[in-house]
């Protein structure tokens, strides 16, 4: 798990980079949806294009002037930028609305680099969700909901707080994910054991200290960002978008720990007690079971590796 959330916050550093690009684009030309609405906050005005450089761009009836500012205007562009975000930061906490993209965001993300990971890696493809239904693994979207909810409040402490919480909570994650899959269904996704600084089955050392990094740099460049890029829903469309989403999602995750529990019982010769039990057993047999979580052993260990 904690390398394939390495990975996806190499992709968040990587949109953020592509982003900053883009921004800096804008910036020189005194253009982009947030330059206008800082021009309708009042925290920028006209003067910004005091000695700006204007040029035709375009062809036909689709030309139109663009400016070019100077460095010292771009300069005071990217100050009332930051200044926007804080304000919005320290204005607004993460809610509802915020945890479940963000949730939604990290589960794809997590299961796309996942897949793609163990096909360059062990040259396997095969399936990696963490759900019946929908391309979602779900813990990695956990994890993500979990720093931010956590973290938001102490962002600003010293890295080292940040890094000892991080490293207490990743471990956590997985101690916790590891040991349940394991005591209520019987099933295993991965094992330490034979790490030689391994603390658990689910928990290793060198683990510990990625999930310390992996938190600092989320609390200081990625969730700050995100959670200000998300923004508040600013439409009725929106808030329907995010409660049909969250309706499935959740649908999802209760049938998924059902048939993991059945499964699971299955495995111990347990018939089906009611309706509902032999429903699942009907839809979603051993045989679906094993072709949709291809990297999941129920009722038998995971191989142990020394690597």
């Amino acid at each position: 798990m904690i390398r394939i959330s390495l990975l996806i916050l190499l992709v968040f550093l990587l949109a953020r980079v592509v982003s900053g690009v883009v921004q800096r684009y804008q910036d020189k030309h005194a253009a982009g949806a947030s330059f206008k609405k800082m021009l309708r906050q009042g925290r920028l005005d006209a003067g910004v294009y005091e000695d700006a450089v204007w040029s035709e761009v375009g062809t036909g009836r689709r030309k139109h002037l663009r400016s070019r500012v100077s460095r010292e205007q771009q300069r005071v562009i990217r100050a009332a930028r930051l200044q926007m975000r804080e304000d919005f930061l320290d204005d607004s906490a993460p809610g509802f609305y915020q945890y479940i993209i963000l949730f939604l965001v990290a589960s794809v993300l997590g299961l796309v680099l996942e897949t793609v990971y163990t096909l360059v890696t062990f040259g396997i493809l095969e399936s990696r969700v963490g759900l019946v239904w929908g391309p979602f693994s779900p813990l990695y979207g956990v994890g993500a909901v979990v720093l931010t909810m956590v973290l938001w409040p102490l962002r600003k402490r010293p890295a080292w707080q940040l890094f000892l919480l991080s490293a207490a909570l990743g471990g956590t994650l997985e101690q916790v994910a590891g040991w349940s899959m394991e005591h209520f269904a019987h099933l295993q996704s991965w094992t330490y054991l034979g790490l030689p600084d391994h603390i658990t089955q689910w928990v290793a050392w060198r683990f510990l200290v990625m999930w310390g990094l992996l938190g600092v740099v989320w609390c200081r460049v990625i969730m700050p960002e995100m959670i200000y890029r998300i923004g508040e829903p600013t439409s009725r469309r929106q808030k329907v978008v995010v409660a049909l989403l969250t309706a499935f999602i959740s649908l999802d995750i209760v049938m998924t720990v059902a048939c993991f529990w059945r499964a699971g019982q299955r495995v111990e010769g347990i018939p089906p007690r009611n309706p509902f039990e032999a429903y699942v057993d009907t839809h979603f047999n051993d045989s679906f079971m094993e072709r949709t979580f291809e990297n999941m052993k129920i009722g038998e260990d995971l191989p142990v590796s020394d690597k």
